[in-house]
Parts: structure tokens; C-alpha cells; sequence
């Protein structure tokens, strides 16, 4: 047997060299100037790809709002090792005899543009409203029997309605990306006149997109190059004043998001058509701001005015200002998924809560009345109900057909209130304060604990 492995390995290595021979004697009978062409051809398309990649950078760096910094960490998430088994089991909480404060705030997000890609942050600012600069804006999509084009008679448009849209129809969402840029008089470029500065900064929206001809076509291969994909930019101002308003032709509009109808001011004209073919959307398309002044008031399982001397408000938050998570819980609905190719990876990120905590065990934070994070005060005020949007990949967009939500349905079906076949996962809060700060590394005190003969019970829109 070795001696025909042996034969054959000879035989193998003769007509090698044979071929190599034949081959660099081809090669010597090419001219140079054949050469350099084919290096040329094969090298010269990318680096022409990443140069005009790199002008197409510049330009945006160029056209970064004045007078302004942009919101966000400048490391890696703070989810980046959140499938790390530690994070599965409850530690106990803080006391006098323990060395460590295992109780933390882990993650913390905002999200400018409701069902959009988020922001992550290191410490931010809460409001009335929730996280500052948290869902002051939504699309919204002018509903009919029938789609509406942009120059639809006025009179045609007034049997229309405009409805919020989320991931729950348009699963794309979750790949447009938001940047807030907010006013810093240590920046440079700030002046208390310019108009990024006068509108209280600047929402800069993104989304896949390459465009037709070599243009695109470079783009792709720079981008490529990059680790990027190509994308259309465009941006509106964050918070505009009357004469900007008035100036850009905003108009107030009447939209609604779940059973509310609010008056909201409309920036659509900021939206490129493109946008619009990329969600899959066949009518009319509008971008909507909060009206400071119209709040939309929270009453159901949320504290009274009488209970904390005001009355809890939100932007376009689906029902409470605050929304918590904890990691445990999460880790343990994904024990409960079925083990299938197809099964994804479940991160905390598809739940989209603005705190994401470690260290309780899983679902302890549903026995919670009062909690302290830092040093300001939360009620934690109900369960939240959970639809199918989890099932979306906030990375990818891609939706699965079944999963988390089927998990849930099937175990997660502990609120008397939610009504069958809800599962729950997540606390909405209400902050104490209309003024208070959060940061990652927080510490988290239970101060009061729901009486046991009385748990949560969430009350329905």
C-alpha cells in the first residue's frame, strides 16, 4: 500500500513541475505593459471605490450640525457580553455584610425616533416625559382603502387619517439609524444663532440605500470595503421654533397612535421619497414631533397627580414614560425557546427598553412597588404586555415567524389583567421626579414590594 501512495505521489510531482515550467514560461513571453494593465484593472476599481468612499465621509463630516454634539457611547455596547452566563442567575441584592453591589443598571437607551434603531448611552437625563429626547418622534402613514399620493387633492386627504406606524408592520424600521445631536457651548462651531442650536439640536436619520448607476455601484464596494453598507442620510430639527417652523413649512396635524389622537407638528417635508420604497410603504409618509404643550397624559396603573403632585406624561411611548428590563428574566424565556436552527439568539435589544438591569433573578423585578436607581425614586407601575415586535432582529430586521412570541404566550401568561394568551415581560415605571439623572453602574434598592394578596394587575387601553 505504501509503495503505490509512493508511485502515485511521484507521478503527481512530475506533472507539477511540468505545469509550473509551462506556466513562468508563458508568463516571461508577456509584456510588462500587460502587466501593470491587468494590476491596474484588478486593483484600480477598489481603490477608486474607497476613495469616493471617503469623499462621501468627509462631506458628512462637513455637514455635522453646527454648534453641536452627537449623543452615544464611543465603545462597544454594554450588551456586547450580555449572553454571559453570569448574567442568567439572580444574585442577592446589596446589604452592610456583602463586598460587592451586585444590583446594577447595565444598559441604558434612548430612542429619538419611536421604532427606529436606538441610541445608547453612558448616563442621561430623565424627564417627565422619561428619558430626555427618548420617542419625541414617530412615523406615520396617511391610512386610506386606497394609497395617497403627495399631490392628492387636499380635499381627498381630509377622509384620511394619519396612524403611527412601528416594526410590527414594517419590520424595516429597525435598520433606519437615529443620531441625536444636541447643543454644547464647548463645541467649536457654537453660537447661540445658529439654527442646530435654536431648534435644540438635531435628529440625523439614516437607512440602507445605494443608489442607481456607478455612483451606487462605487459606494457599495467602498462601503465594502469599510465594513459598511451604503445609506441615504437626511436630518430634521430636533426641537424647531415658531419662525423655523414657519420657515421650513411644517405644519400641526392630527395623528393617531393607538386610541389617541394628539396634535403633533409634521416635518414630512424632510423625508426623501426613497425612505418610503425601502419600509415597503405605498402611501403617504409623515415624520411627527410631540407637542411639548399636548402631552399625552398617563393615568391607568400609573401613580395619581394626587399621589406625587403631578400628572405622568409621555412623548410617543406606547403607554408609560419608563420601560425596564432584566437581563435574567430575558436569559430564561430563551431556555424556554425551543432549540431549532432557526431559533434566534435572544438579546435583551429586541425588547427595547430604556434599562436593561442585572443581578435579580429572573422575574423578581415583577414583585417590585418602589425602586430606587442612583439617587432618584421610580414607581414601578405595571407589567408590560408584549407583542410581537421582539420578534423582529434589531440588527438585522429580519423577523421570525414565531419566536420570542409564542414562548411567551405559552408561559408568560401570568397577568390577570393582560387577558389570555398575553405574555409579559418588562416593567413600565414612572419617574418620581420630573428632574433626575440615570448612568450605567447605577445601584437598584427595592424600596416597597406589591402587598402579596394584591400583584400587579395591568389595566388595558
Amino acid at each position: 500500500m505504501t509503495a503505490i501512495v509512493h508511485q502515485y505521489r511521484d507521478v503527481f510531482q512530475q506533472h507539477y513541475h511540468f505545469y509550473e515550467q509551462q506556466l513562468l514560461s508563458w508568463l516571461s513571453s508577456i509584456p510588462t505593459s500587460t502587466y501593470v494593465l491587468t494590476i491596474l484593472a484588478v486593483c484600480l476599481p477598489p481603490i477608486v471605490a474607497l476613495i469616493f468612499y471617503e469623499i462621501e465621509q468627509a462631506r458628512l463630516l462637513a455637514e455635522q450640525p453646527k454648534g453641536c454634539r452627537k449623543l452615544g457611547l464611543k465603545i462597544t455596547s454594554n450588551l456586547e457580553n450580555e449572553f454571559d452566563k453570569k448574567f442568567s442567575e439572580g444574585r442577592p441584592p446589596s446589604t452592610e455584610e456583602t463586598s460587592a453591589e451586585w444590583w446594577r443598571l447595565k444598559s441604558l437607551w434612548i430612542y429619538p425616533v419611536k421604532s427606529c434603531y436606538g441610541v445608547e448611552l453612558a448616563r442621561g437625563t430623565v424627564v417627565a416625559t422619561g428619558m430626555e429626547y427618548d420617542r419625541q418622534f414617530t412615523f406615520a402613514q396617511l391610512k386610506s382603502p386606497f394609497p395617497v399620493a403627495a399631490n392628492t387633492p387636499d380635499k381627498e386627504k381630509a377622509a384620511h387619517k394619519w396612524e403611527f406606524i412601528t416594526q410590527r408592520q414594517f419590520p424595516r424600521l429597525a435598520k433606519v439609524k437615529t443620531e441625536m445631536w444636541i447643543p454644547d457651548q464647548s463645541v467649536d462651531t457654537y453660537k447661540p444663532d445658529v439654527d442646530d442650536v435654536q431648534s435644540g439640536g438635531v435628529i440625523i436619520v439614516s437607512f440602507p440605500y445605494q443608489e442607481a448607476g456607478w455612483r451606487g455601484t462605487l459606494a457599495k464596494w467602498g462601503g465594502a470595503v469599510k465594513g459598511t453598507e451604503p445609506r441615504k442620510t437626511f436630518r430634521v430639527p430636533f426641537d424647531p421654533s415658531p419662525a423655523q417652523i414657519e420657515k421650513a413649512g411644517y405644519t400641526y396635524e392630527k395623528m393617531t397612535i393607538w386610541k389617541e389622537t394628539v396634535n403633533a407638528l409634521n416635518v414630512e417635508l424632510e423625508i426623501p421619497d426613497e425612505l418610503r420604497y425601502y419600509l415597503g410603504i405605498s402611501n403617504k409618509l409623515g415624520l411627527f414631533r410631540i407637542d411639548n404643550s399636548q402631552l399625552r397624559e398617563v393615568h391607568r396603573n400609573a401613580p395619581t397627580k394626587e399621589q406625587i403632585g403631578w400628572q405622568p406624561v409621555t412623548g410617543f411611548q406606547d403607554a408609560y414614560p419608563l420601560h425596564l428590563i432584566n437581563l435574567a428574566s430575558v436569559r430564561d424565556v430563551e431556555r424556554q425557546m425551543p432549540k431549532t436552527k432557526d431559533t434566534p439568539r435572544l438579546s435583551a435589544a429586541r425588547f427595547r427598553a430604556n434599562l436593561i438591569i442585572t443581578g435579580p433573578p429572573a422575574y423578581h423585578e415583577e414583585t417590585w412597588r418602589k425602586i430606587k436607581i442612583g439617587f432618584y425614586e421610580y414607581d414601578v407601575s405595571c407589567r408590560t404586555t408584549r407583542c410581537k415586535l421582539p420578534n423582529v432582529d434589531q440588527v438585522t430586521a429580519e423577523r421570525h415567524a414565531s419566536e420570542p412570541d409564542k414562548t411567551l404566550r405559552s408561559f408568560r401568561n401570568v397577568d390577570e389583567g393582560a387577558g389570555p394568551n398575553i405574555g409579559c415581560l418588562g416593567m413600565q415605571m414612572v419617574p418620581l421626579a420630573k428632574d433626575s439623572a440615570l448612568k450605567v453602574g447605577d445601584e437598584i434598592i427595592v424600596l416597597e414590594v406589591v402587598d402579596e394578596a394584591f400583584p400587579h394587575k395591568y389595566i388595558p387601553k
